[in-house]
């Protein structure tokens, strides 16, 4: 009977595809250390030293593979699992030093990974095996290692003497891009009250909107919006729009609830309310948001404003979500209001 031949290395390819895959982040990561600030650079770096921890154990299962299923000096066996160890540790000193700008220490984890990848594919495959010699391949690969990884090493133990003109204009790029940053943010704050000091009573209260979310000037916000000439007709129109998550402050906007007011708030308030439903993902916090129309709708009630119907349905579908006492009490609440309606 024929000897049965090999398939094809699907494990092999996918743990090459794998170990590329983690190279490029974990170089990506250690290369964008040095550009950032210290908050960035730090998470750059762990993010590195991660993924070059994952690429390493990766490497070392492709080494297994290629020794199991391909030929492997046993002199390459030994080295090989005592260097990658040595060699993680080399690229995660590596990636600090870069950090610091030390801008050659990139070669390290740059070239370390495909020196192993490369020995374990030669190893795992026999054309590779026949074009190098296993005292070559176990050579170089002992030779890159040992230069590569013990340059960090070798610095650990004999730190190089402080640059004090580099460190100097270190700290200078990080003042001016501090200064820049708050240069950025202090215009940006100027524009923003320009753009609100040019609202007057013939703005669209929608324009004040954003600026009641503001703690600094809600209250100058909604002073506007009490003077705007049109925030009748314009309050309806946003309601019609659907508008209602917008105005949990409407009660304050020195409105009149006329009819055409009632009829809008009402209608929107039963679009909400329909959408309280567990077909829903976010039900909950649709539910939550209606909370927030509490001060509104017992204004309207208040004013004789018809709410029965939107009331009845708000507590009938916030009752079949409800998941706490907080929501129990909100369709309490809807019950109570729409009993006094």
């Amino acid at each position: 009977m024929a000897e049965a031949k090999p398939g094809p290395p699907i494990g092999t390819t996918i743990l090459l595809v794998l170990a590329v895959v983690l190279y490029a982040g974990m170089m990506g990561n250690f290369g964008d250390a040095p550009s950032s600030d210290a908050a960035g650079r730090g998470m750059a770096l762990a993010f590195g030293a991660i993924l070059a921890v994952l690429l390493s154990i990766v490497l070392a299962i492709l080494l297994v593979i290629a020794a199991v299923k391909g030929e492997m000096s046993v002199a390459g066996k030994i080295g090989a699992f005592i260097l990658l160890p040595l060699s993680t540790v080399a690229m995660c000193m590596a990636g600090d030093a870069y950090g610091a700008r030390d801008y050659s220490a990139i070669w390290v984890p740059a070239l370390l990974p495909p020196f192993f990848l490369a020995y374990a594919l030669r190893a795992r495959f026999a054309p590779l095996r026949r074009l190098v010699r296993d005292g070559v391949a176990d050579a170089v690969l002992g030779a890159a290692v040992l230069i590569l990884a013990g340059v960090p090493l070798v610095r650990l133990a004999m730190p190089v003497p402080r640059d004090l003109a580099a460190e100097a204009r270190a700290a200078a790029e990080e003042r001016q891009r501090v200064e820049s940053q708050q240069q950025a943010e202090q215009d940006r704050k100027m524009r923003e009250e320009a753009e609100f000091a040019a609202l007057g009573p013939d703005s669209p209260i929608k324009d004040y909107f954003v600026y009641l979310q503001s703690s600094e000037r809600h209250d100058r916000a909604l002073a506007g919006i009490r003077r705007a000439k049109n925030r009748q007709a314009e309050a309806i129109e946003q309601l019609q729009l659907g508008h209602i998550r917008e105005l949990p402050e409407l009660w304050r906007f020195n409105l009149e609830p006329t009819a055409a007011l009632c009829e809008a708030y009402g209608s929107a308030l039963a679009s909400a309310a329909g959408a309280v439903t567990k077909a829903r993902s976010d039900y909950l916090a649709l539910a939550i948001d209606l909370e927030w129309q509490l001060d509104n709708m017992q204004w309207f009630v208040k004013e004789h404003c018809d709410l029965k119907q939107p009331l009845g349905l708000m507590e009938t579908n916030v009752r079949a979500v409800a998941d706490s006492e907080r929501m129990t009490r909100f369709a309490d609440t809807l019950a109570k209001l729409r009993q006094a309606n």
